[in-house]
């Protein structure tokens, strides 16, 4: 029976240690010579607008759980439809607390990569990676978002940002099935959710921030992922890759068959709008090139839009 830890703190690096330990703390995931590649949510977020990005301060919780204690700690994104993940690891503060924290960052879509097999694949044959995802230990560190194609953001849509091609809208009319495949392929071993301040409506960017002040994680994705969407109010049978994981064996989704630590489901639960969806965004998608332009659009406007509203707030 897989085991989700709830953890509800102000103190976000307190509320981090405290919901790995539960979990068995991190000697239990780790060993002295392991690679671990810590992925947060980057390249899905607008800089500056919390909520929207993983809370690097969760990011250097786990660092400082990990730091002695493994071989080698990176953090990584890759480039998306969105942003190119350099830029965005500067403005979102990760490179810095990286540098601070002595420990490498990696572009997932530069450098070496390989094509590792899919067994049983829904949509993939094979995915191609950075060296870096099939050579670590993948810590998954998403923050909780509602979205307009998924209904939620969680782990196995923070995996989607493993894959290296910058043009990922082309994936999005069955982005479903292709999550399904990269958690069968790369399963992380540590799940970590930032819902400290989460997004709602209008997400993965233009929603409204939701301040819960909770960390969730667990030693499964699916299960992480179910437990954290019932929080939100979601019901994680009608999440299709959720459901489509668990049918294939992947992790359970039903509350009964996941052993919950810590805080209840019902103690911190906080109904989430749910983000519009566009019944036009998936057909579109099919055509070559413009999933990915749809997607930078939205991510443009969303970033004007923060701005704007940051100034007014400063005027």
């Amino acid at each position: 029976m897989p085991t989700v830890s709830i953890v509800k703190s102000q103190d976000s690096t307190e509320a981090s240690r405290k919901a790995i330990s539960l979990l068995g703390g991190p000697d239990r995931f780790f060993n002295s010579e392991d690679q671990v590649l810590i992925k947060p949510n980057i390249c899905g977020g607008v800089p500056g607008k919390i909520g929207t990005f993983t809370n690097i301060d969760i990011v250097a919780a786990i660092v400082s759980l990990l730091k002695g204690k493994v071989k080698r700690i990176t953090v990584g994104e890759a480039d998306s439809s969105m942003y190119l993940a350099n830029r965005m690891l500067k403005e979102t503060g990760i490179a810095d607390s990286a540098g601070k924290l002595g420990i490498e960052i990696v572009n997932l879509s530069q450098g070496e990569m390989v094509e590792v097999p899919v067994q049983d694949g829904c949509v993939f044959d094979s995915i191609k990676v950075s060296r870096t995802v099939s050579s670590s230990k993948v810590v998954s560190v998403p923050v909780a978002k509602t979205h307009a194609t998924t209904e939620v953001t969680l782990n196995l849509k923070n995996m989607f940002g493993i894959l290296p091609e910058r043009k990922k809208g082309k994936f999005h009319s069955k982005v479903e099935p292709i999550l399904v495949d990269i958690t069968k392929t790369f399963p992380p071993t540590l799940c970590v959710i930032d819902a400290t301040t989460g997004l709602e409506g209008l997400g993965p960017i233009h929603g409204d921030p939701v301040k819960l002040d909770v960390v969730v994680a667990g030693d499964n994705a699916v299960a992480t992922d179910a437990v954290m969407a019932s929080i939100m109010g979601f019901d994680p049978k009608k999440i299709t890759h959720l459901r489509l994981a668990s049918e294939k064996g992947l992790g359970p989704i039903s509350l009964d068959e996941i052993r919950i630590v810590g805080e209840s489901v019902r103690d911190v639960k906080r109904k989430f709008r749910k983000s519009r969806k566009d019944p036009f965004t998936r057909t579109l998608g099919r055509i070559p090139g413009v999933g990915h332009f749809l997607v930078h659009e939205a991510y443009v406007s969303a970033v004007r839009s923060w701005k704007r509203k940051a100034a007014a707030q400063k005027a």
